[in-house]
């Protein structure tokens, strides 16, 4: 019976969607909302909005333009969010964790230190993306959420992904560009939905501050010295995000660095994550090998960087044996690839840091690495234990801030 009214719920809620979706621009008051939500529901029954996660009760509703050109309807004030991915909650958390209505998957392991004890205890909810991918909409209705937030490309695909959710789930869906150089418009844009303007601005200034110290020094490297980079992840390193990922790209294209893993077929299709064997990486040569050791539970952790170090046949890949091996810090969220958040910011500076000393004497990651955790964490409890956890096998001397 309870299952059966769920169906029920989100079937009507869909409906209300569908007419805030075509009703005037204009902000709508909750008595004409209301009376068009019963146009639309009169065949159907009685509906409880609240009951289904939609509730109108904080006032007037408006009708915004999302970042991907979709009109949303939503409440005036919002107070609680879900993000349909990691991307989004990473920002969110960074922007105004008290709005996050719950993880897509709770982080794991000792990045508990860096998250307030009444937002890692949040639920986990699930996540749109990959394969079959699909929370359960009924669990995120019951956290009462004012809307979603599905970070993904500003352009179709994006929009797709964005009415696919809302037609799944009766809530509305705001599309947000995940790009990384997009992130001050992004964060502004989250502060305007949100209602927290004044944090959103300190993010998006400091973000500004960033990438025009990340072009600067990718743009002064010549061409002949740019570098060429392969992503090793998986259990032993041989999955891999390919040129086309939506997890580097355009973090790659900002610092002017090439991804090896050039691979037919697999462009577009956004996800990454094909396997590779060792004899391509080889051939591809590359000049640095960056691994990416990201998990979804304390059950998930692993080392793939030791184990790379240590595996003679890795060792037939020139810049391994090089030292030029890299593993990417993921404490409480990777720097660079999975999720693609705006933390990639940090993770842009890293790089150009590692892979170009000599044109980036002028970023200290030592001195970055305390700014962005102050900025976009608000923690301030470093150590040098945490730091050289942080930095040492990421290539940077955690006491000087340069590279090792």
């Amino acid at each position: 019976m309870r299952r059966r009214a769920h169906r029920f719920c989100r079937t009507n809620a869909r409906k209300v969607t569908t007419i805030m979706s075509i009703a005037s621009a204009k902000t709508l008051d909750r008595r004409t909302f209301m009376k068009l939500a019963g146009l639309s529901l009169c065949a159907g029954g009685f509906l409880s909005l609240s009951g289904c996660g939609l509730d109108f009760s904080k006032g007037n509703l408006r009708s915004i333009t999302d970042m991907g050109g979709r009109r949303v309807s939503l409440p005036e004030q919002v107070d609680r969010v879900f993000c349909t991915n990691p991307i989004g909650t990473v920002d969110v958390f960074g922007l105004a964790p008290e709005k996050l209505a719950g993880w897509n998957f709770r982080p794991a392991g000792d990045n508990k230190k860096y998250i307030p004890d009444e937002y890692f205890a949040l639920p986990s909810l699930g996540v749109w993306m990959g394969a079959g991918a699909v929370p359960n909409a009924e669990e995120i209705a019951a956290q009462n959420p004012d809307a979603l937030l599905c970070f993904w490309t500003a352009d179709e695909v994006g929009a797709n992904m964005a009415d696919e959710v809302q037609n799944q789930t009766g809530l509305p869906v705001v599309l947000v560009d995940y790009d990384v150089r997009s992130a001050p418009t992004t964060f502004r844009f989250l502060g305007d939905l949100m209602g927290c303007s004044e944090r959103a601005e300190e993010l998006a200034s400091y973000c500004e501050g960033k990438l025009a110290t990340i072009r600067a020094v990718a743009d002064a490297v010549p061409e002949s010295e740019r570098k060429r980079v392969f992503l090793a992840q998986g259990n032993d390193g041989l999955t891999t995000d390919p040129v086309g990922s939506m997890h580097v790209t355009d973090a790659l294209e900002l610092i002017n660095t090439e991804n090896v893993a050039d691979m037919p077929g697999t462009q577009g299709q956004g996800m990454g994550m094909p396997s590779v064997n060792l004899e391509q990486i080889i051939n591809w040569n590359p000049d640095a090998v960056l691994v990416a050791e990201f998990s979804m539970s304390d059950s998930e952790s692993s080392d793939i960087y030791s184990e790379i170090q240590q595996d003679a046949h890795w060792q037939n890949v020139a810049c391994v044996a090089s030292g030029e091996l890299y593993r990417i810090p993921q404490s409480p969220f990777s720097w660079f690839g999975r999720p693609p958040s705006a933390v990639r910011i940090l993770g842009c500076l890293w790089l150009l840091k590692v892979l170009y000393p000599a044109y980036a004497s002028g970023i200290n990651m030592r001195d970055e690495t305390i700014e962005f955790y102050r900025m976009f964490y608000r923690y301030d409890k470093f150590d040098e234990y945490t730091l050289d956890n942080l930095l040492s096998a990421a290539g940077i001397d955690p006491v000087t801030g340069e590279k090792a």
